[in-house]
């Protein structure tokens, strides 16, 4: 108020903030099961500022880093609420008098990968010295992770299949006849170059090839991405699934022509894959890799072969559309049938036909091998 010129300041002391003080217990949960150095099981004591500071122990778990912990229920690689540093400042908020909390330790896989372009047969010798043996490995390109396994015929097999995706805006990268090994390359990718249909794409390599051949248009069909399921580790009959391709694709470019060349001449069989570097296709017809595989004791069964081989009925892309998935799996191989047709395997119902053969318009799944 005012008065004979003077302030007078009033305060209305019911308005200001009571000042709580909070009692808090705060526990660590480790969330894997396998940390060490993990602090105290809790934090304990009072608070007037709604806020304290967490524990600056940090825990260790071998292969992960430890990324903090989480204010929410979490699994042990993710976190659905905030992250606090070890030593920084968990708020309580809305001043209650008691608290009881706890905070999730949240973990980063830093697993050493080992990479499929990075084996040899030696190597893997060491990591899978007996037949039936399996292990972990990476592609470079993608991250994707693959079973591979050391089989009776003393070759190493992927035991998926192939899953580099091909998407709705990138297709293969063009692969001439200079370069010999097409996986020895990083992929590049161009926008396709005249397909409709969004899960088909083109490469450049067929960039002058005309419509007289199969496929439906120039630039259309050449590769597929898997679109039913919607991705890479969805399995049909108990196997992941992966990618559908035509063998354009499959060639990484180099085979499309109706008979495997742009002069068209007749031609031998492919040499060039989308197989990681180091790694093929399997050969083809009565005397390739799948008809040796299926002629030996341990995989002359249907049983045995598709258990060896972690084989999925994966079904096929038909004219851009999926096809027999739970019904049938088709598997290229690098033979050369004939002008129109490259041989495959053939998986259906409980039998297996090692050395079919098919057009190569048509997207079917891919195995990789390495070994001589």
């Amino acid at each position: 108020s005012q008065a004979g010129g003077t302030y007078t300041n009033v305060i209305n002391f019911a308005n200001l903030a009571k000042v709580v003080t909070t009692s808090y217990t705060l526990s660590y949960v480790d969330n894997s099961g396998e940390a060490t150095n993990m602090p105290a099981s809790a934090t304990t004591g009072t608070t007037t500022t709604g806020a304290f500071n967490i524990t600056d122990t940090t825990p260790t778990r071998v292969n992960y880093i430890f990324k903090g912990w989480c204010t929410a229920t979490t699994n042990d690689d993710t976190c659905s609420g905030n992250i606090i540093k070890p030593g920084g400042l968990y708020v309580i908020g809305n001043n209650p008098t008691t608290f009881n909390g706890s905070v999730y330790a949240v973990w980063k896989d830093n697993t050493p990968k080992t990479y499929m372009q990075d084996v040899d047969s030696t190597s893997l010798a060491t990591l899978l010295p007996n037949v039936g043996d399996t292990t972990t490995l990476y592609d470079k390109r993608d991250e994707n992770e693959y079973t591979v396994g050391k089989l009776a015929d003393g070759k190493y097999w992927m035991l998926d299949n192939l899953a580099l995706d091909l998407t709705s805006s990138t297709v293969l990268g063009a692969m001439d006849s200079t370069n010999t090994n097409a996986s020895d390359t990083t992929l590049g990718y161009l926008k396709n170059g005249g397909g409709t249909t969004s899960d088909q794409y083109a490469t450049a390599a067929v960039a002058n090839w005309t419509s007289s051949y199969s496929y439906s248009a120039p630039l259309v069909n050449m590769g597929y991405k898997n679109t039913v399921p919607t991705d890479a580790t969805s399995t049909a009959g108990g196997y992941k699934i992966g990618g559908y391709y035509n063998y354009c694709a499959a060639s990484a470019g180099s085979y499309c022509y109706g008979n495997g060349t742009s002069a068209g001449t007749s031609s031998g069989n492919a040499t060039e894959s989308i197989c990681p570097k180091g790694w093929r296709l399997p050969t083809g017809n009565t005397s390739g890799e799948y008809q040796a595989l299926y002629n030996n004791s341990n995989y002359n069964t249907y049983a045995k072969y598709r258990a060896a081989l972690h084989l999925p009925l994966s079904g096929s892309l038909y004219s851009g559309s999926p096809s027999s998935q739970g019904s049938s799996g088709y598997f290229w191989s690098s033979t050369r049938r004939n002008n129109d047709a490259m041989y495959y395997l053939y998986l259906y119902t409980s039998s297996i036909l090692p050395a079919d053969y098919s057009s190569r318009s048509n997207g079917y799944s891919l195995r990789c091998v390495l070994g001589s």
